[in-house]
């Protein structure tokens, strides 16, 4: 019984190897190789990391694409960016311009908030988030204009 059996199994072990190996050459690397490739990708991203969009409110404050590591591609309001979960909004804002500026720090008054509440640069951006934006990760970037002068700063 056994002997049928192993018999029957490197059969179809044996058919299934040639068919691999006769099968069309990028058929054959695109499901071996890619699918599994990118389904790991979007699966560790969506485990690891969360996905923010982004808008800019003043265009003073849009960063110079000019140096940037994404070419000729200008920002667009509501484009998407991915942080980890400890990242602050500190953090965000320096991969922001570091990543659409050419590697600028960002200005010095840029605060960022959603739904009309500020967020300080040491908030955890996740927990912010969650708690300001009502889970709804729509960050907003503007230049505060009482910053400039001085006014409400201790």
């Amino acid at each position: 019984m056994w002997g049928s059996f192993m018999n029957g199994a490197r059969f179809r072990a044996g058919r299934l190897y040639e068919t691999f190996w006769n099968s069309q050459y990028n058929t054959k690397w695109t499901l071996v190789l890619f699918y599994p490739g990118a389904l790991y990708y979007v699966r560790n991203r969506a485990e690891t990391q969360f996905k923010y969009r982004l808008y800019i409110a003043d265009k003073e404050i849009m960063p110079d694409t000019s140096k940037s590591v994404t070419g000729m591609m200008d920002f667009k309001n509501g484009t998407s960016m991915y942080f980890p979960g400890t990242a602050t909004v500190a953090d965000a804002k320096e991969t922001f311009y570091s990543y659409h500026g050419g590697g600028m720090s960002p200005p010095a008054h840029v605060r960022v908030g959603c739904h009309g509440r500020m967020m300080e640069d040491s908030d955890n951006l996740a927990l912010a988030v969650r708690s300001f934006c009502k889970r709804d990760p729509m960050l907003v970037l503007w230049e505060e204009e009482a910053d400039k002068f001085g006014i409400g700063s201790v």
